[in-house]
């Protein structure tokens, strides 16, 4: 029950700090809500009461809401009637959460007999004396047709984002989807063309947002039509729009196909990685890069994404620069020159670069399409830095990711060819944990036969050295936007530019320092290697750590003892493979993995492929050679072979 009442109280909060009211009311002086902003007021009054535990007062607030409700929402605008929907939920759970208390309310009419009396409303006045309603409505719609002039205006202005899928959370591939509107509301009020959110984002413009407006008749046929009551004019009212516009022969589009990228040949003029994506990133940063939500639906935020086009349709047609949107944006041929919002246009000669690269055949060389475009640019300047290069970057990042952590502590640091060491311990505290480094370095170079005269790994690894508990959750917290394990103390993250591993260090116990670096060194030391899964490298780093200290060790003991739960509670491999997994059980099972591919009846095959991706060659291609398939390998090990 206490859980029950809380996450109540929880959903409370969420109303009273996601909409901010326009007029409040008094503490002490309860005032009946004239309006959607009183009402808004009157449940946040409700939720600090709650949070007081003055429940009595809270349900005042509440009663009021109820009993004045439905006449305000038959007397305010249309246009709010989402946010009386969402009102009107909020108010039933708080009324749920209070009746726990003993408080009794007015009951509030359920939604769908206050949307049904609207909607009666909507449809015309009653007949009254000399006049013929019928008669009046047809007249009013003489000449509308939804399938053949309402239907024709959707699918050519709103085809491509809401009948053939679905944005922004509205889709209307048939009429009875039209009807039934978006995840926000109904679209569409019959009867009530002003008051229609569709129609008033068609006539002011926001939609369609490619910026080609629609024609004011085709908009004044719409109106008209709903004004007349919205009537559907075929049989079935679950057709597809395409298939009424098109006739009976037509039919529904095609799914989309997935993209296709095509990879770099090595004779291109201009490269993605290196020419393409950090002008996109310079230029195109908080609007369709690095945004909650990419205008107009075109995400720059990986490769993938840029192929893949937004709600106008592709952005990129490959070997065809002059007439890809892309480039018309930015010549400004098509609507609105991009960038917007006050920027400067694209020099020409990297308009022209653009079109170059598009004319090539739009190819890539960033790596994993998938992969942020700030990492692609930081990939390609790394290939071709030194250890030296690359080392030094990584120490200046993690300098200035340490004022991220600790802004107010002193930094002090050390570090050698292979480690940056740097945190809050003192010059005395790192340096031990720069020898405990060194000697883990060693145990890894020994069990993988890695040359001493090289770097442990490229670049080298930064050490976060943090004196408490509190210190490592604010880095997981600062850096990582994300609460790390309570069983952790040490753990690893890798990146191009972040390459690190942090630790809590046990004051008392050099050993338990060292044999924790041994995992935690192992794992970005695979994870150096392209392509190689999460899942590979913390279990490397767990296996080296229980071959290290032994099953019977604290920290490996849970492990063995949590892996077949783990294991049975994994119904399918995909989530696994596609890195889904929460972070402890992902660790568990690639612990529980790669101990099997190091027993002695497949421990070849294990060495085949850490030599062949050390050697360069990529993990699936390397799994393959050495193991098979991915996949089926992993489902037939965790014993999920399909039947």
């Amino acid at each position: 029950m206490k859980t029950f009442r809380f996450a109540m109280w929880m959903l409370l909060a969420v109303l009273g700090m996601q909409i901010a009211s326009a007029a409040r009311l008094g503490a002490q002086e309860l005032q009946n809500p004239s309006d959607l902003d009183s009402v808004r007021s009157a449940v946040k009054k409700a939720e600090e009461l709650y949070k007081e535990k003055n429940f009595a007062e809270s349900s005042k607030y509440i009663e009021i809401c109820n009993a004045n409700f439905v006449d305000l929402v038959i007397s305010g605008q249309r246009k709010d009637l989402a946010e009386w929907e969402r009102l009107h939920k909020k108010l039933s759970r708080a009324a749920e959460v209070l009746a726990i208390e003993g408080a009794e309310f007015t009951p509030l009419a359920p939604w769908g007999d206050i949307f049904g009396k609207l909607r009666e409303m909507n449809n015309g006045p009653k007949a009254t004396a000399g006049k013929d309603p019928a008669k009046e409505l047809k007249a009013k719609s003489e000449g509308i047709s939804f399938t053949k002039d309402v239907a024709p205006v959707l699918v050519e202005h709103c085809g491509r984002c809401h009948v053939d899928k679905t944005t922004g959370g509205f889709t209307m591939p048939t009429y009875e989807g039209l009807m039934k509107g978006s995840r926000a509301g109904v679209v569409l009020f019959a009867g009530d063309p002003e008051g229609s959110p569709l129609i008033e984002a068609m006539a002011s413009g926001t939609m369609p947002p490619s910026g080609n407006k629609v024609p004011e008749e085709k908009i004044n046929a719409i109106k008209a039509w709903v004004k007349a009551g919205a009537k559907f004019d075929a049989e079935d009212p679950k057709a597809n729009l395409r298939v009424l516009v098109g006739g009976p022969d037509a039919k529904p589009p095609e799914p989309p196909k997935p993209v296709e990228v095509m990879e770099a040949t090595g004779k291109e003029t201009v490269s993605f990685a290196n020419d393409i994506a950090p002008i996109l990133v310079a230029n195109c940063n908080g609007c369709h890069y690095g945004g909650n939500r990419p205008s107009g639906g075109l995400n720059f935020t990986n490769f993938a994404g840029l192929l893949r086009g937004g709600m106008t349709g592709p952005a990129i047609e490959p070997k065809k620069g002059p007439e890809s949107l892309l480039v018309k944006k930015l010549l400004g041929q098509a609507g609105q020159r991009m960038p917007a919002g006050g920027r400067a246009a694209l020099k020409p000669e990297e308009i022209e670069k653009i079109t170059q690269w598009i004319d090539e055949g739009a190819t890539f060389d960033g790596g994993q399409r998938e992969s942020q475009l700030e990492s692609v640019i930081a990939k390609s300047w790394a290939s071709k830095a030194s250890h030296s290069e690359l080392m030094e970057k990584r120490m200046s990042r993690a300098r200035d990711r340490w004022k991220i952590v600790s802004p107010t502590a002193q930094l002090e640091e050390t570090s050698n060819q292979d480690f940056h060491v740097l945190g809050n311990l003192g010059p005395a505290g790192l340096q031990q944990v720069l020898a405990a480094a060194d000697a883990a370095a060693k145990s890894v170079r020994k069990q993988y036969r890695l040359s001493p005269k090289d770097p442990i790994v490229r670049g080298g690894i930064t050490i976060y050295a943090l004196k408490s508990r509190y210190d490592y959750s604010e880095l997981g917290n600062m850096l990582e936007k994300r609460a790390l394990p309570a069983e952790w103390s040490s753990h690893w993250k890798r990146d191009v530019l972040d390459m690190y591993i942090a630790i809590v260090p046990d004051k008392a116990n050099a050993k338990l320092n060292e044999s924790a670096l041994v995992q935690q060194i192992t794992s970005v030391w695979m994870a150096s290697h392209e392509g190689v899964p999460k899942w590979f490298a913390d279990g490397a780093g767990r296996a080296a750590l229980a071959a290290a200290v032994g099953p019977n060790d604290e920290r490996v003991k849970p492990w063995m003892l949590r892996v077949p739960q783990v294991v049975d509670e994994i119904k399918d491999v995909k989530p696994l493979i596609d890195g889904k997994l929460n972070d402890e059980d992902e660790a568990i099972v690639g612990f529980a993995l790669v101990r099997t591919m190091q027993s002695s009846s497949m421990k070849k095959q294990y060495d085949s492929v850490v030599k062949s991706i050390s050697g360069g060659t990529g993990f699936d291609e390397a799994f393959l050679k050495s193991i098979g398939p991915v996949e089926p390998f992993l489902s037939q090990a965790l014993g999920k072979k399909k039947k």
